[in-house]
């Protein structure tokens, strides 16, 4: 798998990915390290699963979106965009294992992540309504 770490339409990195599991997030030991106050040190893993991959989210104060929807749990696609804070991950399998349609597993408000504590031993910035508006309004242009 391939993935492209990108800002505002500008890659700043890419990963061949061959293992089974993957941690995003702003811990310096994450496999893919932001280093961003709005993304968690343990933000979304993604799982590689027979014949699919997985993404979730960690629990993360701010949430993890694919394709600008909300999600806890979501089976991914090539080219699918993950994105966590300002920052956005373009997937693509080089063998296309993925055969399952994009489907939520949980469809939960996205309010509702607004509601979780913010954990202050670990210094998340929590974006406000209009911080997502901002960038996915951005993001569309």
């Amino acid at each position: 798998m391939r993935i492209l770490l990108m800002i505002d339409n500008t890659v700043l990195k890419e990963y061949i990915i061959d293992q089974n599991e993957i941690i995003i997030g702003r811990d310096t030991n994450s496999d893919i390290c932001i280093d961003n106050i709005a993304v968690s040190r343990k933000h979304a893993r993604i799982t590689k699963g027979p014949d699919e991959y997985l993404v979730e989210d960690m629990g993360s104060i701010n949430g993890t979106f694919v394709n600008g929807h909300w999600i806890s749990k979501m089976l991914l696609d090539t080219g699918d965009e993950i994105s966590i804070g300002k920052y956005s991950l373009k997937i693509d399998f080089e063998d296309d294992p993925a055969t399952a349609e994009n489907r939520p597993i949980d469809e939960d408000d996205p309010a509702t992540a607004k509601n979780k504590p913010v954990d202050e031993e670990y210094n998340t910035y929590r974006m406000d309504l209009n911080d997502f508006e901002k960038i996915f309004k951005k993001r569309s242009k």
